[in-house]
């Protein structure tokens, strides 16, 4: 999206100047004197010239809103705002949100950002983000709002799931995940709440951040995942989303692809990779309702039937 609205307006020094430039000019006509004519002119020159140059300031710019490619509920992460320069002169102190830059050099493109939060999940409209600047002077706050657009948020991955890979393989995903188990594999950066005594420490000495070790098992055909949400609605409903939606991050993050019976917006129902595709799983779990899902026809297929799973947590 590059579509924005410009707006300028005065600020308070700007007010201040204006209605001081008002005031020496009704005295300038009721005294006859010169100097006051001179001086309310000054003054109306600097708001005419303050505005013009706020105004160039902002225009000409290509200003693209780049929201995450998946966010699921109650999470961290950024919008970040692309502010490209298309006219070829320098722009200064521009600001987005609680982000600031003093300089953007003529043709270049710099990026700020702001935070992203959402508690519930749905199709929300992320809407009232600016890109501002009262440059020079502070006279003039020059304002291009940005246009709302619909994002999709999944729901908040439940931190307590199922272990529904564990039954055929004997425990090998139980291993896997506590990553004493296995062939060597490859490294990933250590995230908050791993088992701390899998981090390389000799690595992580010669780096900015903590590396742990990741194992390999070896599963045999990647497994196919139908989510069976008959039966319930409500609160018991959300709660479910939540727990197939932590189910979907746990694998994903433990690098174990594996293939979910989901919605997608061109094709319908189809297989969709917890590697690959998971900004449409999240788009997926923000819009579904409650209600009887289609099934696949395939015959190794893993059917978690959601209303047993509720009842085992309980």
């Amino acid at each position: 999206m590059s579509s924005h609205r410009s707006k300028i307006r005065l600020t308070r020094s700007g007010k201040i100047l204006f209605f001081l430039g008002i005031f020496l000019l009704f005295a300038a006509q009721n005294t006859g004197n010169n100097l006051l004519y001179l001086m309310s002119s000054c003054f109306f020159a600097c708001l005419t010239w303050s505005g013009v140059i706020s105004w160039r300031n902002l225009s000409g710019l290509k200003i693209e809103l780049l929201l995450p490619d998946y966010y699921f509920a109650g999470q961290q992460d950024a919008i970040r705002c692309r502010i490209e320069d298309l006219a070829g002169r320098p722009r200064f102190f521009i600001g987005f949100e609680q982000d600031f830059a003093e300089f953007l050099p003529a043709g270049n493109f710099l990026m700020l950002k702001s935070d992203l939060q959402a508690s519930q999940r749905g199709s929300h409209k992320i809407s009232g983000f600016k890109v501002f600047s009262v440059y020079p002077v502070d006279l003039f706050i020059c304002t291009c709002e940005i246009l709302p657009v619909d994002f999709q948020v999944g729901p908040r991955p439940a931190f307590r799931i199922p272990e529904v890979l564990s039954r055929e393989e004997g425990g090998a995903v139980d291993q896997l995940l506590s990553g004493k188990e296995g062939d060597y594999w490859m490294q990933k950066p250590y995230q908050e709440g791993e088992d701390a005594s899998l981090i390389n420490w000799s690595m992580s000495a010669r780096s900015l951040t903590e590396w742990v070790l990741v194992k390999s098992v070896k599963f045999g055909m990647n497994k196919k995942l139908c989510f069976d949400f008959a039966g319930i609605e409500g609160q018991m409903f959300e709660d479910c989303l939540e727990i197939a939606a932590g189910l979907i991050l746990r694998l994903r993050q433990h690098d174990i692809d594996g293939f979910v019976w989901a919605f997608e917006e061109q094709g319908g129902y189809c297989w969709q990779s917890v590697i690959f595709d998971l900004p449409s799983l999240a788009s997926w779990l923000a819009k579904i309702q409650s209600g009887q899902q289609p099934l696949p026809e395939d015959a190794d297929v893993e059917v978690l039937r959601f209303s047993d799973i509720y009842r085992s947590f309980s």
